[in-house]
């Protein structure tokens, strides 16, 4: 059964385009799920979709997704693997976000924070390997501390730290975190590429999730990201991992856990163009074998 869709997918893969492929449209707040996608404006069982998931299901080979950016966050994560999500080298299957947010983060259930000295207080979220916090959409500061305990020295206000079970967060003086529009990474990744080819995904900022921005698992090949920011995700912006081949253009990487990059197994990463945040708590990139190039020059492992 495996070789017969191994063999489907590489027959896919080679049929001629014999057509231009079709726009499906995605809007977050005048979409509907439950039409087709495949036109702009609503029109009888016609128009945008509200979700980019449902536009993926929808999708074939060379189609292109366009996501409307509303202003609204699209709190989502994507997956791009198959028969279907892939392209031709001549059409690619294009993803394009215009500037939207794809957005990884949850809020805290209620009394999940508990009060833990002066004005530090304490939470456990359900995922805790990698962590990020943010307040009214934007990432908060974190701070590396040893224990809970030297946190209300070592905090600033709205500053926050994480310790082998919790998030720390200090508040200003006489506030409680319930006031605070408080929300922490909670999908695990933005936009997950698995066994596919051919596709473009351009102009998404990707931030809040608690593994990885971007995760190009293995078997990715001849795949562009254009015009994608990857802030404050758990781990990394952007993993390639396995034997993928991905290009990124004109991008950029910035306050993500533990590296901005990360290349593993026998990837290939190429970035021309892009900008990778270098400070004292994460590394610009993290190359653990594979083949890493930034702008022309080939990197070693460090």
């Amino acid at each position: 059964m495996k070789r017969l869709l191994r063999v489907a997918c590489w027959a896919v893969a080679l049929l001629p385009a014999l057509s231009s492929g079709r726009d499906i449209y995605v809007n977050n707040l005048a979409g509907d799920d439950r039409l087709s996608g495949l036109n702009q404006e609503l029109s009888g069982d016609h128009g945008p979709v509200a979700s980019i998931c449902r536009a993926l299901k929808i999708a074939a080979a060379g189609d292109h997704v366009i996501v409307a950016n509303t202003g609204e966050l699209y709190r989502e994560q994507l997956s791009v693997f198959g028969c279907n999500l892939r392209g031709y080298e001549d059409r690619p299957l294009t993803i394009s976000g215009n500037g939207a947010t794809l957005d990884g983060t949850v809020m805290a259930a209620d009394g999940s924070w508990r009060h833990v000295d002066g004005d530090v207080f304490a939470m456990s979220p359900r995922r805790l390997t990698f962590q990020q916090l943010f307040k009214a959409g934007s990432p908060l500061a974190r701070v590396r501390v040893a224990s809970a305990t030297d946190a209300d020295q070592a905090l600033q206000p709205l500053q926050w730290a994480m310790t082998q079970n919790e998030i720390l967060l200090r508040v200003d003086r006489g506030r409680l975190p319930e006031q605070y529009e408080l929300r922490h990474a909670g999908m695990q990744t933005g936009i997950t590429l698995y066994n596919t080819r051919h596709v473009v995904v351009e102009d998404f900022v990707v931030q809040g999730f608690q593994q990885d921005g971007v995760n190009a698992h293995t078997l990715v090949n001849d795949c562009v990201l254009r015009r994608i920011e990857c802030r404050a995700n758990g781990r990394s912006g952007l993993s390639v991992g396995g034997a993928s081949r991905v290009l990124v253009e004109e991008s950029g990487f910035y306050d993500n856990g533990r590296a901005q990059v990360r290349v593993e197994g026998h990837a290939k990463l190429t970035l021309d163009g892009c900008e990778l945040d270098d400070d004292q708590d994460a590394a610009p990139y993290l190359l653990q074998r594979g083949d890493l190039t930034i702008d022309g020059e080939r990197l070693q492992s460090r």
